[in-house]
């Protein structure tokens, strides 16, 4: 894919500043105003001509960073395979990263700020969504609800929360003052965990590159809500 040369933009950009900054009030100031009008025009013409050059020679270098790179991956960048001993050995390796994460929530569970105990929360929220993504991946693309996986799960952890929350607070929003935050944020957590227990489960119930109950005992081992 060849890209569009810089000299051909500044060509452009030069035409357009020769015709609106030289022809046309060269051609005013001899009274010729159709000369001066067909001058503006061309100054205009050849600007959008560097316009749309300078977008193209964008769209070509984006098309040139690679999936990793971009921001916004399509759905389907990734696709793992249970039978395959390098997809897997990410997901063996998950109950580890949980006890790393539940040592650091912990600190923050300990605290006696509430606002800490919620934070704390959503740290070992945020990586259990990173976990359930892994385990997405080995489904075929938008498997979940018709839509993309990201979506899915954020969907679902709003709905929790929600659920939750007002479970908390049986006489009204705001009767369960700051506590219900942080009960909240542990049920959310315990919602999160059983669906990664299930959705692994499905996955490795028979499988010969992942001894199953031995990773739930390691998953349930690294701690739970708080």
């Amino acid at each position: 894919m060849r890209s569009v040369p810089d000299w051909s933009i500044q060509a452009a950009w030069w035409v357009s500043s020769i015709f609106a900054t030289g022809a046309a009030w060269y051609f005013l100031s001899a009274n010729n105003v159709a000369l001066a009008v067909g001058s503006a025009l061309l100054a205009i013409l050849f600007a959008g001509v560097a316009v749309v050059l300078h977008r193209k020679k964008d769209a070509l270098a984006a098309a040139l960073v690679p999936n990793e790179l971009k921001s916004d991956l399509p759905d389907d960048y990734v696709r793992r395979c249970t039978d395959s001993e390098a997809h897997v050995r990410l997901v063996r390796h998950l109950p580890e990263m949980k006890a790393v994460v539940h040592r650091s929530s912990t600190e923050g569970w300990g605290s006696p700020v509430t606002l800490d105990m919620r934070e704390a929360s959503y740290d070992m929220i945020d990586f259990l969504q990173f976990a359930w993504l892994r385990l997405a991946e080995f489904y075929p693309r938008k498997h979940f609800d018709a839509t993309n996986a990201r979506d899915y799960i954020e969907s679902y952890t709003r709905t929790r929360f929600a659920f939750h929350w007002a479970k908390h607070e049986p006489r009204g929003p705001g009767s369960g003052g700051t506590i219900v935050g942080v009960l909240t944020g542990g049920d959310v957590i315990n919602d999160l965990e059983t669906l990664i227990e299930d959705t692994m489960r499905s996955l490795f119930f028979d499988n010969q590159l992942l001894e199953l109950e031995d990773w739930l005992q390691r998953w349930q081992a690294a701690g739970s809500g708080a």
